[in-house]
């Protein structure tokens, strides 16, 4: 960020940005403030171009960029999702890799995407002649210290356990977890955000819930299992797609509790199996509950499920309960 806002200060920008990854909050801040920066309030329809969806035309990115500004120092041009960066599109994106050394000073070409293949031609092209920003999803440190400031914006008090309890309930990411805050500032107004705040007004994520359910499983409660399960039914979730998330649970657990024997530290666990340091705690506190015999068994009666499911040999609600029910009792 600190370049960005550099770049805007001294009012001398690269003549690409390319602004990546997983985290779409970041992406739009990084956007929001160049764009704003760039092009003048109401000169947008004479010196803005946007240009969004899979693969565009390199020669209409081009001729927008040969483009002069009208009444305004700059010419802004946003191309969105094209894939241009990974594989598929070698054509198009060599042409626009051979025209960035060449754009005018007058224009400015911003990519955002969602991947990128970073042994390709166009972004090794675009690292070398502008500005490239991987926007990842920050940790639970980064995480929890950008919560605790936006709460506090809103005139809200979090404490850090109630931040990390918030931060491990909600949807991951920074646009998901500004989307539940404001609703904990509707709800609360102003002062202290309690757990039970957090529980009364926050969308449980999907992951969450079936992290609990496979808990109950692992406790032998089944029918707390049984009623989280109905209860994800009930808000229209897919059976399959609960049973895929099931064995995804079972296979992380499985793989901690592997790695964990062979000596390995939590911090070490995630980065193999590339889940989040807490997530991996928490998966060894549930291996407790399970043999990796019996985990080894539930992954493959998962898969077994759903081919069955897909088959037509057993209805899909019915087939995810026998799971639950097997391995909760």
């Amino acid at each position: 960020m600190k370049k960005l806002e550099d770049d805007i200060k001294n009012r001398k920008f690269e003549r690409v940005y390319l602004f990546f990854g997983d985290e779409n909050y970041l992406k739009k801040t990084y956007t929001d403030k160049l764009r704003k920066a760039l092009v003048s309030d109401g000169a947008e329809m004479m010196n803005l171009d946007i240009f969004q969806g899979k693969k565009p035309e390199s020669k209409k990115i081009l001729d927008s960029c040969e483009t002069f500004p009208f009444m305004n120092d700059f010419r802004l041009v946003i191309v969105k999702d094209s894939e241009l960066f990974i594989q598929g599109s070698k054509e198009e994106s060599e042409k626009i890799a051979g025209y960035v050394k060449s754009i005018p000073k007058s224009s400015i070409l911003m990519f955002i995407e969602d991947k990128v293949d970073k042994r390709g031609k166009l972004y090794k092209t675009v690292s070398q002649n502008g500005y490239c920003v991987e926007c990842k999803i920050p940790s639970e440190k980064e995480m929890c210290v950008w919560v605790e400031k936006k709460a506090k914006e809103k005139g809200l008090v979090m404490k850090k356990d109630v931040v990390l309890y918030f931060l491990r309930s909600v949807n991951i990411g920074m646009e998901s977890a500004l989307a539940e805050l404001e609703k904990l500032s509707d709800y609360v107004g102003e002062g202290e955000i309690l757990k039970r705040d957090v529980d009364e007004v926050c969308a449980k994520s999907l992951e969450v819930k079936i992290f609990n359910m496979v808990a109950a499983i692992g406790n032998k409660k089944l029918k707390d299992a049984l009623d989280i399960y109905n209860n994800m039914i009930l808000m229209k979730e897919s059976p399959i797609m609960i049973l895929a998330m099931i064995a995804r649970q079972f296979r992380i657990i499985l793989q901690s509790k592997y790695l964990a024997e062979k000596g390995f530290y939590n911090a070490d666990i995630a980065k193999k199996i590339n889940q989040r340091e807490f997530v991996v705690s928490q998966c060894l506190s549930q291996a407790k509950n399970f043999r990796k015999k019996d985990l080894l068994k539930a992954l493959d009666d998962c898969l077994k499920c759903d081919a069955n499911i897909k088959t037509g040999k057993i209805q899909d609600k019915l087939g995810v309960e026998m799971i639950i029910m097997k391995y909760g009792v």
